[in-house]
C-alpha cells in the first residue's frame, strides 16, 4: 500500500465481513480525485478493522502503509482459512480480532480476554444481521435516506457498511452535499485531514427548512428557557425555537452557576430578552425572574429546558389544544410531547444532528432505533397515542419503567406549558422550593380540579441532563442539597409529601382513570370525569403502608405514612 491505495479482495463469509457482496473500494474511484480517493479506500479499511476488532474508535492508516497492509492481510488470511464448522468459525474469528489488533497496536491495551470477547460478540452480531443493506443510494435524488440509513448502521456497529452508503452515493451522479459533510467527519475521525478539507469545502451539513406559516393566534404566548452554561447543544435549542412556527416571546434566563453572563452575546445577537441571575437559586427563582420578562398580556407560558430540540411545526397543534380550552378554565397545565435519548459523545451521529438542529433526520434515527433491540435502551418516548387527538396522558420517562410494573403518566414535560394566571394566583413560585414549581403548578390544578394533559404535538427531542450532567461533583452535591430543600420545603408548605402527593395521582387515580379521561377532556367533557379529583382526595387521606400497592415507591422504607389512615387535608 505504499502508493497509498489498495484493493482488497471479497472475505469468505459474513462471519468475516458484514458487508461481503459489497466492494470495499470506492466505486468509481476513478472519477475522484486520486488523494481523495485513496483516503477514502483507507477510510473503509478503517470501519470494516472497527467492526471487526470491536474498536471504539477507528484505526488511522494515514501515513501507516504497512498497518493498513497488515490488515488487509489478516482478511486475506481469514477467506483462505475460513471453514463452515462453527468451532472453526470461531477460532478464525479470533484470529481476526487479534490481528486486527495487533495490524492496529491495540493488542496489549485490551488484553487477550477481550479480543475472545470481541471474536463472540462479532459472531453473534452477524449471524443477526440480515444480509446486504438496501442504502436508497441511487434510488432518488435526495440524499435524506442514504443518509439516515448510514447513519443507522454506524449507530449499529456497523461502521464498513455506513462508510460504503456514503461513499458511493458521493460517487454517482446525484446530489451528495448532505454525504459528503458527514463522510468529512469520518475522514477527520479516521485522521484523513486533508482529505476531510477536500471534501468539506464542497459539502453542505446546513438543513434548510420550509418557509413557515403565518399563524395568528388570539392567545399570547411566551416560552422561558432555563440555563446554565452556554453551549451548542443550548444554542441550537434556541435556533430550532426561533426557527419553528412560534409566534411569541423568547426569554432565556441563565443562572448564577458561574458569575459570567456566558450567554448574554448570544441571547443580544438574537434579539432575544436575556436574563442573568445573581446567584444559583435553582428553577423556582429562574421562573420569576422570566415570567416577570414576559409582556403583561401574556396568557400560556412554556418552560423549556435549554437541551430540547423543536420541531418545524409544533405551536400550531399547541394552540389549538389551548384555544379549545382556555375560556373553560379546566385545563391548567398542557404538557408537550418528547422523545428523548442519552448519547452525548459529540462524536456521536446523534449528537451532531442535535447540534446541526437537524430535527427530521434526528426524530427519524431515534423512532427507528426504538424498534432495534440493541438501540432500544437508548431512546425513550413521551408522546400522545395515536387516536388520542388534541390530548393525552403520556408516560413519565423518569419514573415510568414497565418491566417492573411501575407506571406513571406523564406529569411533567422538559416543555411544559400552563396559564399565567396560575403563576399570579400562586404569588410566583416559592424561591423556598428550589426546584419545586413543577410540583406547585400540579398541586394547584389539583387543588382546583384543573387538568394536567399532554399535547398531542410533534415531539420536541430531548438530550437528557445535558446541563446537570456538566456541574461536576462539588456542584452536583449543592444541587442534591437544593432537592433535599424542595422536598423538606413541599412537606412544609402543602402537607404532603412529594412522593405521596405525586405517585397517588400521576401512578393512581390518573392511571387507572386513563382511558376515561383520554376520552372525555378530548370532547371537551370535563364534568365527565370530575369524580377522578374526589378520588385522587380520596386516595390522599387514605393510603398509608399497610394498603399502598405502589412497591416501587423511593419512599416505600421509610414512609411517613405507616401508621392507620387520618383525617389528614391538604391545605389550600
Amino acid at each position: 500500500m505504499c502508493d497509498g491505495s489498495f484493493t482488497m479482495r471479497i472475505p469468505f463469509a459474513r462471519a468475516v465481513d458484514s458487508g461481503s457482496r459489497m466492494p470495499t473500494t470506492a466505486p468509481h474511484a476513478s472519477a475522484l480525485d486520486p488523494k481523495l480517493s485513496a483516503a477514502l479506500d483507507r477510510l473503509l479499511l478503517s470501519a470494516k478493522v472497527q467492526d471487526h476488532a470491536a474498536l471504539r474508535k477507528p484505526p488511522r492508516f494515514h501515513g501507516q502503509p504497512r498497518n493498513a497492509r497488515r490488515a488487509a492481510r489478516v482478511f486475506e488470511l481469514a477467506d483462505r482459512w475460513g471453514g463452515r464448522g462453527d468451532r472453526r468459525r470461531l477460532l478464525v474469528e479470533w484470529g481476526v480480532v487479534a490481528g486486527l489488533r495487533l495490524a492496529t497496536g491495540t493488542f496489549r491495551s485490551l488484553g487477550t480476554r477481550s479480543v475472545l470477547h470481541a471474536a463472540r460478540q462479532h459472531r453473534a452480531e452477524d449471524a443477526s444481521a440480515s444480509g446486504p443493506v438496501a442504502g436508497y443510494v441511487t434510488s432518488s435524488a435526495s440524499e435524506n435516506q442514504v443518509l439516515r440509513l448510514s447513519l443507522l448502521l454506524r449507530l449499529m456497529g456497523r461502521h464498513r457498511e455506513s462508510v460504503d452508503l456514503l461513499v458511493r452515493r458521493l460517487t454517482s451522479e446525484l446530489p451528495s452535499s448532505r454525504c459528503r459533510s458527514w463522510l468529512a467527519h469520518l475522514l477527520v475521525e479516521a485522521g484523513e485531514k486533508k482529505a476531510a478539507a477536500f471534501l468539506a469545502a464542497s459539502a453542505s451539513g446546513s438543513v434548510v427548512r420550509p418557509a413557515r406559516r403565518p399563524h395568528h393566534s388570539r392567545l399570547r404566548y411566551g416560552v422561558v428557557i432555563l440555563t446554565m452554561f452556554d453551549s451548542e447543544v443550548f444554542r441550537s435549542s434556541v435556533a430550532s425555537l426561533i426557527d419553528s412556527d412560534f409566534e411569541g416571546q423568547i426569554v432565556v434566563v441563565e443562572d448564577g452557576v458561574e458569575p459570567a453572563h456566558a450567554c448574554r452575546a448570544f441571547c443580544e445577537e438574537l434579539s432575544l430578552t436575556y436574563i442573568k441571575q445573581s446567584a444559583w437559586e435553582g428553577s423556582a427563582s429562574a421562573m420569576n425572574a422570566g415570567i416577570a420578562a414576559l409582556d403583561p398580556d401574556t396568557d400560556i407560558v412554556t418552560f423549556a429546558h435549554n437541551d430540547v430540540l423543536w420541531p418545524p411545526e409544533w405551536f400550531r397543534q399547541l394552540d389549538r389544544a389551548w384555544d379549545a380550552t382556555f375560556d373553560s378554565g379546566r385545563v391548567g397545565l398542557l404538557n408537550l410531547s418528547y422523545v428523548q435519548f442519552k448519547q452525548r459523545k459529540t462524536g456521536s451521529p446523534l449528537y451532531r444532528l442535535f447540534a446541526d438542529g437537524a430535527y427530521d433526520d434526528l426524530y427519524w434515527l431515534l423512532t427507528a432505533m426504538a424498534d432495534v433491540p440493541s438501540l432500544s435502551a437508548q431512546v425513550q418516548l413521551s408522546h400522545v397515542r395515536a387516536g388520542e387527538q388534541l390530548f393525552g396522558l403520556a408516560r413519565d420517562l423518569w419514573n415510568d419503567w414497565t418491566p417492573d410494573l411501575r407506571f406513571m403518566t406523564g406529569r411533567f414535560s422538559v416543555a411544559a406549558s400552563f396559564r399565567i394566571d396560575i403563576w399570579r394566583s400562586l404569588g410566583g413560585f416559592d424561591p423556598a422550593l428550589p426546584y419545586g414549581f413543577d410540583v406547585e403548578l400540579q398541586h394547584h390544578c389539583l387543588s382546583t380540579r384543573r387538568w394536567i394533559l399532554f399535547s398531542n404535538n410533534p415531539p420536541l427531542v430531548h438530550l437528557v441532563s445535558f446541563d446537570t450532567n456538566a456541574l461536576g461533583s462539588e456542584r452536583s452535591e449543592q444541587f442534591g442539597e437544593n432537592i433535599r430543600r424542595t422536598y423538606d420545603g413541599f412537606e412544609s408548605k402543602y402537607g404532603w409529601h412529594i412522593e405521596h402527593f405525586l405517585n397517588l395521582y400521576f401512578s393512581e387515580s390518573a392511571f387507572i382513570y386513563h382511558d376515561e379521561i383520554v376520552r372525555a377532556v378530548n370532547a371537551l367533557r370535563f364534568d365527565d370525569v370530575d369524580f377522578v379529583f374526589d378520588d385522587f382526595e380520596e386516595r390522599l387521606r387514605e393510603r398509608t403502608l399497610a394498603n399502598c400497592e405502589l412497591m416501587w415507591c423511593r419512599t416505600r422504607a421509610r414512609c411517613p405514612y405507616a401508621g392507620p389512615p387520618l383525617d389528614r387535608t391538604s391545605p389550600r
